[in-house]
């Protein structure tokens, strides 16, 4: 077939866009007009440019979508091997009057595409391939969502099956959600999915782990003969950045090669300039990989401006232009501009938490209450397991919620599947949580806010939050799927939520335009392709430091520090590195020396505090982790007491809301000009800092309150989980703490069988729930950490009317 010397470069010289430009925003065309749009089309999908290519594909699924004539596509698909899309024309498009011996031998030609009732394009028969001939090699997985990821994951565990196989997830949301995926063929080939280091026997022969990489770097440390042969790394790319988690995530995939050379990794994830970038240092894995190049999505990006009162463009990735909509449509605020244009099912995306509770009450307040059985529920059991007063009911009951890391986990995952499931739920407001690998049904997005964190999104990041709608599963359901979603629409709001600096045109065109040579940010000084200059090497010598002393023998040619003493080396294990281990050792061995002289054995919450204190708080830096510095105050250190003691008595959600709430109307009786230290949700700046991490109780009513007490509680767990327990471990490996006590610092109980089910997943309110009513419907193997449900389980629990929350929660870990 001819081929065209064709650019962009050269096409934005013509007058193509006369024509174009009325065209691709939906302007009605004389037949003329379409047949010249079709035959330039046809020319573009023959350049050699991959970039014009995907202009005239566009051009033909939008022809088609304005026209409802999908012949010119099914041709294309079929040329292009884009078999889904030919599939679902054949199905729903060709009537029998259109049939010829072409389209029955094409139909009978895509059949040996189709698995599981799914039918797989070229490239994703040709990646389903790759990945099997290479089973025992390490390789990575450059691919979109909706590329099946997930079904390589559960033909891998099929695959090492009586062997010792983790998947690494980069969150627990995902963590949770990938259990789910796998629990179901993994039943009769292996023992238990391991989803908690406790859970880990050193007896099993074989091993099925779903963990973070804090969690397998606890594992590693449980035992150190401990092997894999083969490690998934989910959402691999977030390897590359800078920060404590990717250098984590470096660290047990170094100590994995370590102890098995032979190690295979996996790397999947959505986007990757270079497979190489993602080498750890000290080891000598190679990887080969597989990127996918098929363009079968083109989406259309639109861009309102409320700053500079515009109105309505779209954005054409392919002529870098805006081009006017004249829908006459005049929105002065966001809430409206997602209410014109929304979809059945929606996305909405901003930074910050504050921002999206904000606007969530703020789009509510434009929509009237749903009716739906589910819903309501819902409510009843999310104001029971919590307070009345939370402002996601209020949102809920306008078919709206919002999604990010301050929303207790239980909530989070249970109005996930709420969504998923009631079409009267129409609009999740999220963060970058969703860019972790959560997938969520949608036809439209909106994004509000341009950042990420603290920095502005790249083009990979925002290629990979707008691959989240119009996933294949939604295009090409057999029932309601439709090929207008091939054309995702994907709004940029440019108002109140983007930075004040920030400007729209500009942001969009940075991250959307396709002629980008873009290369990966290898940020993370423990991958063998990150450029180690003045300014990181010394972050270099202290990763170095902690993965040699953690896993001996890692670092040829090891010439820095190594632990002398026990202390030390249980800070190490712990994974401690908010201050230098290694200067402060002996200092802490002389005090844990004296301790053990003296038999010391903590048995309360005070006593732990006032001990990590003494023990390891005066020596962080002065410019250390603002949560662990604030535990020199002695206010500080009695508060997270109090929350131990919460712990070890094993108060509810809603009792600890009361109790935050009632915590804070005594500090107000006190001091009327109390402030209290909220974090992200903080308004008042200490003195010293240049950030508001603290609010004033003046002022707020109960239910500002309640929902402060929320989202504080949850990330004070989180705190205290992820952090200050490292330190509990610390003590606890140097017979520094009661085992009884430890057990309900770590768990909330001490009861051996509350445990087991807490480390099968379940949170602490629901296994004590379980124990108490339902002992009779499940066995617990407490040395084996494993749990075998009755069938009947959801059941009873339904017909006790127990809290959908907690029924969910169960029905998940079954």
């Amino acid at each position: 077939m001819m081929k065209y010397d064709l650019t962009l470069a050269k096409i934005r010289n013509t007058n193509f866009a006369s024509l174009y430009d009325r065209f691709i925003v939906g302007e009605k065309l004389s037949q003329k007009q379409y047949e010249i749009l079709l035959a330039i089309a046809i020319c573009f999908t023959n350049a050699d440019d991959t970039n014009v290519q995907k202009l005239g594909y566009r051009i033909i699924v939008e022809y088609c979508n304005q026209t409802n004539d999908y012949i010119p596509l099914y041709e294309i698909a079929i040329n292009k091997g884009l078999y889904p899309v030919s599939k679902f024309i054949e199905q729903h498009y060709i009537d029998d009057s259109k049939r010829n011996f072409f389209t029955e031998w094409n139909d009978a030609f895509t059949e040996q595409y189709m698995s599981d009732e799914v039918y797989r394009s070229e490239q994703q028969n040709l990646l389903v391939n790759f990945y099997e001939n290479k089973k025992d090699d390490t390789i990575s997985v450059i691919a979109p969502t909706s590329y099946g990821k997930s079904e390589l994951i559960l033909s891998t565990v099929k695959e090492y099956a009586g062997k010792k196989i983790c998947v690494l997830t980069s969150t627990k949301a995902l963590l949770i959600q990938t259990k789910k995926r796998i629990q179901q063929i993994s039943k009769d080939i292996f023992p238990k999915i391991v989803v908690h280091p406790e859970m880990y026997n050193p007896n099993d022969s074989s091993c099925l782990a779903v963990l973070t990489q804090e969690r397998l770097l606890r594992l590693f440390k449980k035992d150190p003969q401990l092997s894999f042969d083969c490690i998934i790394v989910d959402e691999a790319h977030e390897m590359l950045d800078n920060n404590n988690r990717s250098q984590t995530l470096a660290n047990v995939i170094i100590v994995a090669q370590k102890r098995n050379p032979k190690v295979a990794f996996k790397f999947l994830t959505p986007f990757l300039a270079d497979s190489t970038n993602l080498k750890a240092r000290y080891t000598t894995y190679d990887i080969e990989g597989f990127k996918v190049s098929e363009y079968i999505k083109t989406e259309k990006y639109f861009l309102y401006d409320l700053r500079n009162y515009t109105g309505l463009k779209l954005y054409d990735q392919f002529l870098k232009k805006y081009i006017p909509i004249s829908d006459n449509q005049n929105f002065d605020f966001e809430e409206d501009v997602v209410k014109a244009y929304s979809a059945g099912k929606n996305i909405i995306y901003l930074n910050k938490p504050t921002d999206i509770e904000k606007f969530a009450l703020t789009l509510a307040d434009v929509f009237p209450e749903v009716e739906s059985e589910l819903i309501q529920t819902a409510c009843d059991s999310i104001s029971e397991y919590l307070q009345p007063q939370y402002n996601l009911l209020t949102c809920l009951r306008k078919g709206i919620i919002y999604h990010h890391g301050s929303v207790p986990d239980v909530i989070r995952i249970y109005i996930e599947c709420l969504y998923k499931n009631d079409d009267a739920i129409r609009y999740v407001i999220t963060s970058s949580t969703l860019l972790s690998g959560i997938n969520l049904p949608a036809e439209r997005m909106f994004i509000l806010d341009n950042k990420r964190g603290r920095s502005n999104l790249s083009h990979d990041s925002f290629m990979n939050l707008v691959g989240r709608v119009c996933r294949f599963s939604e295009i090409f359901n057999h029932e309601n799927g439709n090929l207008y979603r091939l054309e995702p629409q994907i709004y940029l709001v440019f108002g109140k939520y983007f930075a004040q600096n920030a400007n729209g045109e500009k942001f969009l065109h940075k991250v959307a335009k396709v002629e980008q040579n873009y290369k990966d940010a290898v940020d993370n000084v423990l991958l063998s392709e990150a450029k180690i200059t003045s300014d990181n090497e010394e972050k270099l010598r202290q990763a170095s430091e902690f993965i040699e002393n953690y896993e001996n023998g890692v670092v040829e040619d090891y010439q820095e520090r190594y632990i002398s003493t026990a202390a030390g080396k249980a800070c190490i294990m712990n994974g401690i590195t908010e201050f230098d281990v290694f200067a402060h050792e002996a200092t802490i061995q002389q005090r844990v020396d004296a301790y053990q002289s003296e038999s010391l054995k903590i048995s309360n919450s005070n006593t732990l505090l006032e001990t990590i204190n003494e023990l390891f708080i005066q020596h962080l830096p002065d410019n250390g982790a603002e949560n662990l510095k604030r535990l020199e105050k002695k206010e500080a250190r009695n508060f997270y007491s109090m929350m131990f003691e919460w712990r070890v008595k094993n108060k509810s959600y809603a009792e600890m809301i009361n109790l935050f709430v009632g915590y804070w109307q005594q500090l107000y009786k006190k001091d009327r000009n109390a402030t209290i230290y909220v974090g992200k949700w903080g308004d008042v700046k200490y003195p010293g800092s240049n950030v508001a991490r603290y609010t004033k109780i003046d002022g707020k009513n109960r239910t500002q309150l309640v929902n402060l007490a929320i989202v504080r509680i949850k990330e004070e767990q989180d705190f205290i989980d992820n952090t200050l327990i490292k330190y509990v471990e610390v003590l606890h490996d140097l017979s520094l703490i009661e085992d009884g006590f430890y057990a309900q610092i770590k768990y909330g109980t001490d009861d051996e069988r509350t445990i087991c089910l807490i480390k099968n997943g379940l949170s602490l309110s629901s296994a004590t729930l379980l124990i108490k009513k339902y002992r009779e419907l499940f066995q617990i193997d407490v040395p084996a950490s494993t749990v075998v449900y009755s069938k009947n389980l959801v059941t009873e629990m339904r017909k006790a009317e127990e809290n959908q929350i907690q029924i969910y929660e169960v029905q998940s870990c079954m």
